[in-house]
């Protein structure tokens, strides 16, 4: 392979990526600052996974669910044919499922729905108003682009098969 080949593939590379950004950038084009947003949510997001999935309450998620039975204050649950127990701080913090860590059966905690449903709500919470904004500002790109249509009076512009010019149409939405 010659010099020249390699600085050849380097200026075409370069080509195609210029050719990227400009197709992404004409894809967003007239969305406003909804993207901007978006990627701002999708970044905490992110980051909330993260914190979710270094959460001791992950166990609610990827643990295994046993049924545990209460006498005095103390929780009784079998794994594999083993008894552990887990203290129960109040009656109301008592449920009678346990998840478990399967690696680890004595690692364990209560099954709480609030809990989980506000933990479900925080990390999907910002990824769906991240596809909302998107949404938002892609109905904003149509809408825009549908009032310069409007304003230049080519919104009912339709080209002829036949002959190929174009012809305007009628608020009734026939050809004039």
């Amino acid at each position: 392979m010659s010099a020249g080949e390699v600085k050849l593939t380097q200026a075409q590379s370069g080509h195609e990526r210029s050719t990227v950004f400009a197709t992404v950038r004409q894809w967003f084009e007239d969305t406003g600052a909804f993207p901007g947003f978006a990627v701002a949510l999708l970044v905490v997001g992110f980051l909330f996974v993260l914190a979710e999935i270094q959460s001791p309450s992950m166990l609610q998620w990827n643990g295994t669910g046993v049924h545990a039975t209460q006498s005095g204050g103390i929780a009784f649950y079998s794994f594999q044919g083993q008894t552990y127990t887990l203290n129960v701080p109040t009656p109301a913090a008592f449920s009678s499922t346990v998840y478990i860590d399967p690696a680890e059966p004595s690692t364990a905690m209560f099954s709480n729905p609030v809990t989980r449903w506000t933990e479900a709500a925080t990390v999907a919470g910002p990824f769906a108003a991240a596809a909302l904004l998107l949404a938002l500002g892609f109905a904003r790109k149509s809408r825009r682009r549908r009032l310069r249509l409007r304003q230049r009076g080519s919104l009912y512009a339709v080209k002829d098969t036949a002959t190929g010019n174009k012809r305007r149409r009628s608020a009734q939405g026939r050809p004039s």
